[in-house]
């Protein structure tokens, strides 16, 4: 029986953020697109993925029928580096 369920939604107890990046980044580079470290820091950290990935559409072209699925495969990879890291 669950008798708790604990949500850590703005980096307190783990601060994902690099996961996240990395795990961005490994979907994007599958259609040839990425989000160097500088544009990470200054422009794109923080923000949902889904936000990211309109942007990318507007500013660089992303196809946007891509996003759903580079959304499901960013998902993948950091669920896989959470296995890793934890």
């Amino acid at each position: 029986m669950i008798k708790a369920v604990l949500f850590d939604m703005d980096g307190v107890l783990i601060d994902a953020r690099e996961w996240h990046y990395i795990a961005l980044n490994r979907a994007l580079q599958l259609f040839g697109f990425e989000i160097n470290r500088y544009d990470h820091l200054v422009t794109f950290d923080g923000l949902p993925t889904k936000k990211k990935l309109e942007m990318l559409s507007i500013e660089r072209k992303l196809p946007r029928k891509l996003h759903s699925f580079i959304n499901l495969i960013k998902q993948q990879y950091t669920m896989e580096l959470i296995h890793v890291q934890l």
